[in-house]
């Protein structure tokens, strides 16, 4: 719960921005966007709602915890490859602890020790090296990322932990865990819903909280400059320009008409 938190506080704070810079294919990503809330309400909503009221407290903390040493395994590279030898520590010390103490992570004693908990991953590793967010991208049955966020679950994909230490990667498996980990997270952002709901356009409101998210943990909370979603007011200045000049020369180009006393003139 504790990862959403920042993601909550922007969503509170953000506002859609009709024309995004960052979302070239949009009409696509919208359709994934419809087909993915579709699932939302039929399978995954019920199922995290249901976990919700009726998991016990200490099962619904447990599940967060598991995932939470699951994000600190990649968490510590994710620091590591910033050159935050600290961070890293931390949270492989995390690991270390939760895993072996906390059951599997199911406990989370590694708090209680001073070990922090860090939001570092390879997305933002990439970032901090100068590469761009590139397109924003929406996954079907995942949700919102960009192409250089993707890398994060590309490597979160092929070197879990689980798989490493289980040694198979069965279908029924992965699907169930999967699975878990959809639902704990959709448990998580129910908050949500109603201020998401509320929008004139949800796709675009979740997109710009995103995004903006995103570019704040790159640049640990203290980015150089506000990201410009949009085009700035010259742009938009220029646009209008170039609309108004276009429309003025297909005035100038269209075929006057005749006084109505050439026209009397001419008339059988």
């Amino acid at each position: 719960m504790r990862r959403l938190l920042p993601f909550f506080a922007l969503l509170l704070g953000a506002c859609a921005t009709p024309q995004n810079n960052y979302d070239p294919i949009e009409p696509v990503n919208r359709g994934i966007y419809a087909f993915n809330n579709t699932i939302d309400k039929a399978v995954v909503k019920p199922a995290a709602e249901a976990h919700e009221k009726y998991s016990p407290g200490p099962v619904k903390q447990g599940a967060s915890n598991f995932f939470d040493n699951i994000d600190d395994f990649f968490a510590s590279f994710g620091a590591l490859l910033q050159g935050k030898g600290s961070e890293a520590g931390h949270s492989m010390g995390r690991v270390l602890v939760n895993t072996t103490l906390g059951m599997f992570g199911l406990v989370d004693w590694a708090s209680d020790m001073g070990l922090k908990k860090s939001d570092e991953d390879i997305g933002q590793a990439l970032g901090s090296w100068g590469m761009g967010s590139g397109p924003y991208l929406m996954i079907p049955f995942r949700g919102p990322t960009t192409l250089r966020d993707s890398s994060d679950l590309a490597v979160r994909f092929f070197a879990d932990p689980l798989d490493i230490w289980d040694g198979t990667q069965e279908l029924s498996t992965q699907v169930i865990r999967y699975g878990a980990w959809g639902i704990e997270q959709r448990r998580q952002l129910l908050p949500l819903d109603q201020l998401i709901n509320s929008q004139a356009d949800p796709y675009a409101y979740i997109r710009d909280a995103y995004l903006q998210r995103r570019y704040f943990r790159v640049w640990d909370g203290n980015p150089p400059k506000p990201l410009q979603l949009g085009p700035t007011d010259e742009e938009l200045d220029a646009i209008d320009a170039a609309k108004e000049q276009r429309a003025n020369a297909s005035a100038a180009s269209a075929p006057a008409s005749l006084p109505a006393s050439a026209v009397a003139g001419v008339a059988p």
